[in-house]
């Protein structure tokens, strides 16, 4: 891979990273409404490893039941209605159609 390729491949992972950090942000499992009433950032530090999921084959189920473990198991968060399977497979399913549309994905 020369240099030109790997900045190339760096550009479009961050904007995929991007991509999915707005889109965690409209999912908002906690209700903080980012860059309204909590930081605007509150959810970017998922995007990172949510773009590698979709990379490695990640499955629209298999995003959407990981977005519930963050909800319930990193954020601790008890059942709530903003929260439902539907809820989740939405924003899975908006995610990996907006990585699929990505010009940096190589799948």
């Amino acid at each position: 891979m020369t240099g030109q390729d790997k900045r190339v491949l760096k550009h479009y992972t961050k904007s995929e990273i991007s991509a999915v950090a707005e889109i965690l942000r409209r999912w908002d499992p906690i209700n903080v409404q980012p860059g309204t009433v909590g930081p605007a950032n509150e959810y970017d530090s998922y995007a990172p490893h949510i773009v590698s999921m979709l990379k490695g084959g990640c499955t629209v189920e298999d995003l959407a039941a990981h977005l519930e473990h963050l909800a319930t198991e990193t954020m601790r968060i008890g059942p709530s209605s903003n929260r439902s399977r539907a809820h989740s497979l939405k924003f899975a399913t908006e995610i990996v159609d907006q990585l699929q549309r990505s010009p940096g994905d190589a799948r």
